[in-house]
């Protein structure tokens, strides 16, 4: 089914989903603010989150369509990486914005993550990174420009850079901070290698067989991605990070300092998801939760 969003809802989803006031004007004032202030808006009201992937059955699990993606977008239901930066994509092309796809390598997989960069956004061949579609999103516009290191990023508690190679790739590196990176990084000097990639730029349909095994394979070597069995919903509302990862809530208070607090139930954890994210309806958590492994520590 082919990939369209109406001027109707481009609309819809700038003022009534993200709230965005008056944004066609905004965009015809500055379209870089304005690209900015989309980033921000889009962070704070769609979650990264694999609740409903898990929530899905195992035998009807596959890489949904355009039409799913559009309507978990427009309830702010979100999703993993490629249904945040596809409808991204096609949202900044109505909008008038030249963008492409890139594939990226993430803790060993290759284009197991889709990224978009924006071309000619100040000047002609510019290139920006923008990533809506992870749980350590950009939230800047990030050019790519620089010789062999950009400068240090720090938003909300993330301190990220990029460091680019001989061979013309980038990494994407990230300080580490242990209770949200997970256990499985590597970090060497208190930095870990986030992600990896080349400006290779793709049609959507290159990533189909990557994104259906993300969204079909748990396990394995055959296995992309770790987010059907990692039960995660995160956002950054106000700019700040509020997320349920497995157990654990995680919010960030206005110093920056990121408070975790142990789950110790499944009625718990159900009722964290409806105080936080209730835009998921209670049977999709409650599935979720009943399909994945969870360690409740009392």
């Amino acid at each position: 089914m082919a990939y369209n969003l109406s001027s109707t809802e481009v609309t819809q989803f700038l003022e009534c989903v993200l709230q965005i006031q008056s944004p066609m004007e905004s965009l015809a004032r500055d379209r870089v603010s304005f690209l900015r202030d989309l980033i921000a808006a889009f962070l704070s009201k769609i979650p990264y989150q694999s609740v409903t992937s898990i929530a899905t059955p195992k035998p009807e699990r596959r890489r949904l369509t355009f039409q799913e993606i559009k309507f978990d977008m427009m309830t702010r239901r979100g999703g993993l990486c490629y249904e945040m930066n596809s409808f991204m994509k096609l949202l900044l092309e109505k909008l008038g914005f030249e963008v492409y796809h890139i594939g990226c390598t993430s803790f060993g997989k290759t284009n197991n993550h889709l990224a978009i960069v924006v071309k000619n956004l100040s000047r002609p061949g510019d290139l920006h990174l923008v990533d809506v579609g992870c749980g350590h999103p950009t939230f800047e516009l990030v050019p790519l420009d620089f010789d062999k290191e950009s400068p240090l990023y720090k938003t909300s508690f993330l301190v990220h850079k990029f460091v680019k190679d001989a061979d013309g790739s980038f990494r994407w590196m990230h300080k580490s901070y242990r209770d949200f990176d997970g256990p499985s990084v590597i970090v060497v000097d208190g930095w870990y290698m986030f992600m990896k990639f080349k400006l290779e730029f793709r049609d959507i349909e290159f990533f189909f067989p990557h994104m259906e095994i993300v969204h079909t394979v748990e396990i394995g070597p055959e296995a992309l991605s770790i987010m059907l069995v990692q039960l995660k919903a995160v956002d950054y509302r106000n700019g700040k990070l509020l997320a349920i990862t497995g157990t654990s809530n995680l919010e960030e208070d206005a110093s920056g300092k990121v408070n975790k607090k142990r789950i110790t139930s499944p009625q718990e954890l159900l009722e964290a998801y409806r105080v936080h994210f209730p835009q998921f309806p209670v049977e999709t958590v409650q599935q979720a939760i009943q399909t994945v492994n969870l360690k409740f520590e009392k």
